[in-house]
């Protein structure tokens, strides 16, 4: 096996390994053009081709995040990405590989840090070979996802009945959805102004990421058009009105298979026009008639997050489960004073 860096000339066929070999949650985070974005919003970037012979088998984009005193660690958001075509003794001798080599080649960092998109029966046997496994997790665990492969009749049947009335509800009370380009005729201000609402009725919790974020976000993923590729990532903004008032925004990322919901606002004076149900159902159409095959709502946890958990279980849908994360030491020493820290840190908040 060979790891090599990816070339600029390379967006290409990555996006294509990326999109044939991923299920359907998490795909976005493993593009070319979300590298890119990382990028400009400050992180460091690197992307990986994992060949045998002349044959590639799996991919990665590593971004580096700083630790106290000048350290730091890789981590592979939603990766690595592997070939369906791998069997399980190829899939572990792939990850053995990947260790191998960041000791090797990344010994300045204090951990590797995987997400890999795989169930757990996969993984099962990783901590005989030195991978460690976290008891938290960065992405979500659990997604719901809507299988838009139905049609459209047998998609609204399966969802709750107070989801159904909930989107006449929406409709009789003067709710219009308008697909938008960011980088025309949106402004942001309107969707600032709802943050404050949607923080306000979440007891002041604050969950969104800085505006830098957005803006580098909006400043590198095209808009979806048209003539948008599937094998190149690119954002829809969804704006929702109530009588010609704004009242929600969802931001809603489209690539290979699969339409994810990834950032919304609400006006709190529109909420019982149930116009987030509404822009839900919308995008989802919208990724239906533009042939994707999955509209992800996003993350669920009945702990943490119960009432956003009901409230997308009421679209009925598919739940994926993925394993979490594997951290691999490569100065174990930091890396045991890094999850003591950690550790202390979380007690200071408890």
């Amino acid at each position: 096996m060979q790891i090599t860096p990816a070339q600029s000339s390379d967006r290409e066929s990555w996006n294509i390994f990326v999109k044939n070999n991923y299920p359907p949650v998490g795909v976005f985070m493993q593009t070319w053009e979300w590298g890119e974005f990382k990028k400009d919003w400050g992180k460091k970037i690197e992307r990986f081709f994992v060949t045998d012979g002349d044959q590639l088998i799996a991919v990665f984009m590593l971004a580096e995040h700083s630790l106290p005193f000048g350290f730091s660690y890789g981590y592979l958001p939603r990766g690595p990405v592997l070939a369906k075509t791998l069997d399980q003794q190829k899939i572990n001798a792939v990850f053995s590989f990947i260790r191998d080599w960041a000791i090797q080649k990344h010994s300045h960092l204090v951990f590797l840090r995987l997400e890999p998109p795989v169930q757990e029966e996969v993984v099962a046997e990783l901590g005989k070979k030195h991978f460690l496994r976290p008891d938290y997790y960065i992405q979500p665990r659990y997604n719901l996802t809507l299988d838009l492969t139905k049609p459209e009749e047998e998609i609204l049947a399966s969802f709750h009945s107070s989801t159904r009335s909930n989107l006449n509800r929406a409709e009789r009370r003067g709710v219009t959805v308008t697909l938008k380009n960011h980088q025309q005729d949106v402004s942001q201000s309107d969707f600032w102004q709802m943050t404050k609402d949607t923080i306000s009725r979440n007891s002041g919790k604050n969950l969104y990421p800085p505006r830098t974020y957005f803006n580098s976000m909006f400043k590198v993923l095209p808009a979806l058009g048209n003539e948008t590729s599937p094998d190149q990532l690119s954002i829809g903004t969804f704006c929702g009105h109530q009588h010609d008032k704004p009242a929600a925004t969802h931001y809603v990322l489209f690539f290979g298979d699969t339409a994810t919901y990834i950032y919304g606002a609400s006006a709190t004076e529109c909420l019982k026009s149930k116009v987030t149900t509404y822009l839900h159902w919308q995008a989802a159409r919208e990724a239906k008639a533009r042939g994707f095959k999955y509209y992800d709502l996003g993350g669920i946890d009945e702990k943490l997050w119960p009432s956003i958990t009901t409230f997308k279980r009421q679209f009925g849908g598919l739940e994926f489960a993925y394993v979490g994360l594997i951290d691999i030491p490569l100065q174990p020493r930091l890396y045991k004073l890094y999850n003591f820290l950690k550790k202390l840190r979380h007690l200071g908040k408890s």
